[in-house]
């Protein structure tokens, strides 16, 4: 079971990465729209600083995700390191359980958020705010799928059918 789920997210992971590189090189974009308009015409437009925030939150978010997965989210492993193999192997459970939690948290308020932002539009460009505020509950999701994979590999590391 194990394996399945380090396939599908192997994929998922990929396809956030890849999906962040997007968001990425339109953030730039936009940003470098509004510096020329800036610059050249002193008239920068209204929607570039909004649409970046957009692409901002969602890269970051999905990132965070990402990092859980491949464990580079920001942590204080020096606890971890000193300990015996067995109490290493319990505190990392312990750790993925708590992530999980968190994912969990963030998903289920994530979308009782955006279900309260229904109807609401951003300022400048007018979009549904909801896109912005559905980052946090995919978000929440991606650390569930991820953290849980993790935590299956530290309570059944042998289990790989």
């Amino acid at each position: 079971m194990i394996s399945v789920l380090k396939l599908c997210n192997a994929i998922i992971s990929q396809v956030v990465k890849a999906v962040v590189v997007g968001l990425a090189f339109l953030m730039v974009i936009t940003i470098c729209w509004q510096v020329a308009m800036r610059f050249a015409f002193n008239d920068p437009p209204s929607w570039t600083e909004e649409f970046a925030l957009l692409l901002f939150s969602w890269s970051m978010l999905l990132m965070l995700a990402v990092g859980v997965r491949e464990a580079f989210h920001v942590r204080m492993d020096i606890l971890v390191e000193r300990m015996p193999a067995g109490g290493r192997q319990w505190l990392e459970s312990l750790i993925c359980v708590a992530t999980l939690a968190f994912g969990v948290y963030l998903a289920i308020a994530g979308v009782d958020y955006v279900r309260e932002m229904r109807g609401s539009s951003s300022a400048a460009m007018g979009y549904p705010i909801a896109l912005l505020y559905s980052a946090a509950p995919v978000c929440g999701g991606l650390i569930c799928l991820f953290s849980l994979e993790r935590l299956l590999s530290f309570v059944a590391p042998g289990d790989s059918a």
